[in-house]
């Protein structure tokens, strides 16, 4: 052990000279951060602890609440869960590898599973650890543990718990450390509880327990395991190491108090310890006792990350979410390292010697191959707009005001050109770009056209066609190039080329104007960098656009490089590279420091084979070959997934589902459901730049956007199969992939087959119905032909024979009383009338309106009681103004009128009562007398041919015929169903 101590010494002071030692070097960190959410809403900004879940979604604790963020919505847990909350506050939470929530709250811990979306109280690993409260959660992306307020350490897996070991817990330790306390590797875990240090041999199940020295203890931050010990971190001595000893490590830096405040912080990875201060420094070391300095450099996360207040960071795989006192940060390894020249808007820049030089506003600045930038104050405070390099040593540089200025190994010249006199109302000293031209000559782009200017003769002329004239006078010249004899030239206007003789324009066509920023040629094609329709490509054979829709980052481009059929373009939202039919874009997410490029601050420095690209905060740099092969590296699109699901049912009725068991690829609806909505969440939407589109089979022929909600809703749903497509598309190399759910409706009982069976089986059956009635109608109206023609031929004919014979009887004078014949003939002939009479009425289907048959029957009733010296009584109510249907009509007059004949034939009344009701649903007739003096024995009782007659009547219309006789009162009474079926058809 005095060994290794020794050795571990003398390492550690190898660590410090390295550090040293390395003093001068540079190398930006390949992580970037972003803000994730910059707070629950813009007032509420805290939160406490965020933890990622397998599915994608962010829980986070702001105010002792719990809310998650799946990518689009921040909702409160109290809005998920519809049955009442056994919580209050959660103080902290955990999520384990089986997606689990571990809510630690003032009452205990409480187990909330995703998959099935409820409590777990009654599970094998919950009856223990639920009746406990958290000290700590350990955990990796397979492993998750639980150290309980009691002293004791829990293993956790799918479906049981294990108990490690027991420790002694201080329930009354004042502060809450940031950093972790409770670690764990493959190898041990550690624990530091109550003044002591736990370490819990992984192979051996042995634990041993360490005091930790009051010095480090009080001030104690973060656990970091290593091969054969543990890092501590003391915010006030800065790193101890223990490896069976507590050391002081040697981990310091030029600066001071480095490591030993709360804002820095550090973590493990793979072979690595990572270490990042607020002074911008970053540390690489191996993950063993020698921590042996593998990297350093410099990061970019103090400004916005380490000077916050950080209140609990969590690890999901290669990210880190930090949870502030403004907002939730998420930090990441970035697909590509840039390298950052910081000094403000850039221009134009140049090199000379070992050294670069940027222009801008104000003074020039200035960078060695290997250092910082510094301003440049030995050349005046001047707008430095372009440049070009005409020897190694020589630059010219145009100038905001001044025209040209000429550097030499450093120092600044500015030129005063001699210009005509007939173009000095001209000329313009506010130069935008330059070229070499011929011979010793530059030509020179200004807010009034093109200046060519003689280097050797100090003399500035317009640039003329062959008519002398000045072509470009009033054209603003943004950027400009000579080759092989040809020169284009862009413009506010547009693209132009001038061949010596005369300029014509190149694009746009026409009238049409286009503010262009900057071209290149390229293997026979020109790429023009505009404002409004991205990059236009000209060939031979015409033009066309690449543009957002094609996956550029903005449709406004201000700078243009090709290097090996690569295109790199720097836009009004990042630098996007244009390669085939394939692109990519670089933003603030994938670790650039800026998003906006400049006009013409572009430069490639062949020697070092470094591209510099400017922009609002200065120039970015790297090297273009790299940067092709981090570009063809596939990206990984993150999955979308379902978050809720939203049905409506019948009778205003909601359904909402989110536990994962149920948002499965396949989901049956049932038969009652209306509509849908699926809410799909949009995971490491912060980290990568992709697009989201979806199509909905058989509703949608092709893909459209997703809403910005990130909700897909149907209504009106019918029954069948839908599968929903979601496809999503990365915006880097336009890799993209489709993930298919289905959804099956189930239909209800009058959707299936079998209903529209039944219904087919209802119609044949309506069908054949109507059309036995109609055969049946017709045989009745055969049956009523024959009726009629038998009455006529019976009683008119037997009354017309008896008038016969009275008139022959009259013309052979036999007769003596003549009168007496005269009166039958007179007799006979009124019957004769009235039985046609009859016959025609019940026949003619213009007396089936509502009064016609009280009418008829009240007047038939006068006409053979009256004569009698019966007294009638006749009541009629009619309520409803239906028509009456004729077989009705018929069968119940003709019944009425053999009730009366069987009244004066057979009775000697005093009174005839009749009543009429007519309803919607029926007609009911009752008649009554009082001519029966005494009832009739039973066994004489008989059934006469008239009551025959009106049964036989009754039936054909479906009716009731009911006759009573109750002593000297005789009733008959009918009822008709108007309602049925027959008589609707």
């Amino acid at each position: 052990m005095n060994y290794l101590s020794t050795y571990s010494k003398h390492l550690l002071i190898g660590v410090w000279l390295m550090l040293c030692g390395f003093a001068d070097v540079r190398a930006e960190l390949p992580y970037r951060h972003v803000q994730v959410l910059k707070g629950v809403d813009d007032q509420h900004v805290m939160f406490s602890v965020a933890e990622k879940d397998p599915f994608g979604s962010i829980w986070l604790v702001s105010g002792g609440e719990l809310y998650r963020y799946d990518g689009v919505h921040v909702i409160p847990f109290s809005k998920l869960y519809d049955e009442k909350l056994p919580f209050d506050e959660v103080q902290t939470l955990a999520i384990d590898p089986w997606g689990r929530i571990w809510l630690n709250t003032r009452n205990g811990i409480l187990i909330f599973d995703l998959n099935t979306w409820r409590f777990c109280f009654h599970e094998h690993f919950a009856k223990t650890l639920t009746e406990r409260k958290a000290l700590a959660f350990g955990q990796t992306d397979k492993e998750f543990l639980v150290a309980t307020d009691i002293g004791e350490v829990w293993q956790i897996s799918r479906d049981s718990s294990t108990l490690l070991f027991t420790f002694v817990a201080d329930k009354h330790r004042g502060r809450h450390t940031v950093g972790n306390l409770f670690t764990l590797d493959d190898d041990c875990i550690w624990l530091a509880a109550s003044g002591k240090l736990y370490a819990y041999n992984r192979h051996t199940a042995k634990c041993r327990r360490t005091i930790i020295p009051e010095d480090i203890d009080d001030c104690i931050e973060d656990l970091l395991p290593v091969k054969g010990g543990v890092l501590i971190r003391n915010y006030r001595d800065g790193y101890y190491l223990y490896d069976g000893e507590f050391r002081l490590t040697a981990i310091q830096s030029a600066y001071d108090n480095d490591f030993t405040n709360w804002n820095h912080w550090g973590f493990v990875e793979d072979d690595r310890v990572m270490l990042f201060n607020n002074h911008g420094e970053y540390l690489e070391l191996s993950r063993d006792t020698a921590l042996t300095v593998r990297k350093r450099g410099f990061h970019r996360l103090a400004e916005h990350v380490l000077y916050k207040r950080l209140n609990a960071w969590r690890r999901l795989g290669d990210e880190w979410l930090l949870a502030t006192d403004e907002g939730l940060y998420a930090l990441f390894p970035s697909s590509f390292a840039f390298e950052h020249a910081a000094y403000g808007s850039a221009r134009g820049m140049f090199r000379q010697n070992d050294h670069y030089y940027f222009g801008g506003y104000g003074f020039l600045h200035r960078m060695p191959l290997q250092g910082s930038v510094t301003a440049y104050r030995n050349a005046p405070e001047r707008n430095y707009y372009a440049s070009y390099m005409w020897h190694q040593d020589t630059t010219y540089l145009a100038l905001e005001t001044g025209f040209l200025g000429r550097m030499v190994d450093g120092r600044l010249t500015v030129l005063q050109p001699t210009v005509p006199k007939e173009y000095a109302h001209k000329f313009s000293d506010l130069s935008y770009c330059l070229t070499a031209y011929k011979g010793a000559s530059l030509l020179v782009g200004t807010s009034n056209g093109i200046w060519q200017y003689d280097l050797q003769t100090n003399r500035a002329t317009p640039l003329r066609d062959s008519n002398g004239t000045f072509f470009s006078d009033k054209r603003r010249v943004l950027s400009i190039h000579y080759l092989q004899g040809r020169l284009t030239y862009s413009t506010e206007d547009g693209y132009y080329r001038f061949d010596g003789h005369h300029p014509t324009k190149g694009y746009p066509e026409g009238g049409q104007q286009l503010m262009i920023y900057d071209h290149v040629v390229d293997e026979g094609k020109v790429y023009l960098a505009t404002k409004g329709r991205g990059i236009v490509v000209l060939t031979d054979s015409g033009s066309r656009s690449i543009d957002v829709q094609q996956g550029l980052g903005s449709n406004t481009v201000y700078q243009l490089f090709a290097f090996d059929g690569i295109l790199f373009a720097g836009t009004h939202r990042g630098l996007s590279l244009v390669s085939d039919n394939r692109i990519f874009n670089y933003r603030t997410n994938d670790g650039l420091p800026f998003e906006e490029f400049n006009h013409q601050a572009i430069f490639y420095d062949t020697v070092a084979q470094r591209l510099f690209m400017g922009g609002i905060g200065g120039y970015i740099f790297f090297d273009p070959n790299e940067m092709v092969k981090a570009a063809n590296q596939r990206d990984v699109i993150p999955e979308p997934r379902i978050v809720a699901l939203r049905v409506g049912l019948t009778g205003n009725r909601y359904q909402d589902y989110y536990a994962a068991d149920a948002l499965r690829d396949t989901m049956v609806l049932s038969e009652d459901a209306l509509t849908f909505n699926m809410d799909f969440a949009r995971p490491n939407d912060y980290r990568h730049s992709y697009q989201v589109s979806y199509k909905i089979d058989p509703l949608m022929d092709g893909f459209q956007p997703m809403a910005s909600s990130g909700q897909i809703t149907l209504v009106g749903l019918r029954p069948g199969e839908y599968r929903v497509h979601v496809r999503t598309w990365s915006t880097n190399g336009g890799f993209e992939k489709t993930w298919t759910w289905l959804l099956i409706k189930q239909p209800a009982f009058f959707e299936t087959q079998g209903f529209y069976a039944l219904v087919l089986l209802s119609i044949a059956g309506l069908v054949s119905f109507v059309i036995l009635q109609r055969a049946k109608r017709m045989k009745d109206e055969k049956a009523l032909r024959k009726q009629i023609s038998r009455d006529l031929h019976d009683e008119v004919g037997g009354l017309l024979t008896g008038i016969s014979m009275q008139a022959d009887l009259l013309s052979m004078d036999v007769v003596q009383d003549k009168q007496s014949s005269a009166a039958s003939i007179g007799k006979y002939s009124r019957e004769a009338v009235q039985m046609m009479d009859d016959i025609i009425w019940a026949i003619d289907v213009r007396n089936n309106y509502q009064g016609s048959l009280q009418e008829r029957m009240e007047y038939l009733a006068f006409q053979m009681l009256d004569p009698k010296g019966i007294r009638v009584l006749f009541d009629s109510d009619t309520k409803t103004d239906r028509e009456i249907p004729q077989i009705v009509r018929q069968n119940t007059y003709l019944l009425f009128k053999e009730i009366l004949h069987n009244i004066v034939k057979h009775a000697q009344p005093e009174w005839v009562s009749i009543t009429v009701r007519m309803h919607a649903k029926q007609l009911l007739m009752d008649v009554r007398n009082n001519g029966v003096k005494q009832p009739a024995q039973e066994n004489m009782r008989r059934k006469g041919q008239g009551t025959r007659n009106m049964e036989t009547r009754a039936r054909q219309m479906n009716a009731n015929l009911i006759i009573t006789q109750d002593n000297d009162l005789y009733t008959v009474q009918l009822k008709v169903n108007l309602r049925n079926l027959i008589w609707r058809i």
